[in-house]
């Protein structure tokens, strides 16, 4: 499979937020990289205007 780069966003109330990119081989393991480079954990989730994604938000990955 040829890597490719991802792009990251997360819907909010608000409207979705683009939080950047993730390089991957597949739409599956784009999530998970999503997941590790943008994920806040909730013990560390403190800050209400920190973006990326919290365990209750939906997120997608597309093509870039």
């Amino acid at each position: 499979m040829a890597f490719k780069n991802w792009n990251v966003r997360v819907h909010l109330k608000t409207g979705p937020v683009h939080l950047g990119q993730v390089g991957e081989d597949n739409e599956e393991l784009a999530r998970c990289a999503a997941l590790s480079r943008f994920g806040i954990p909730e013990d560390e989730d403190t800050d209400p205007n920190r973006r990326g994604i919290r365990a209750d938000d939906d997120f997608d990955v597309s093509p870039a």
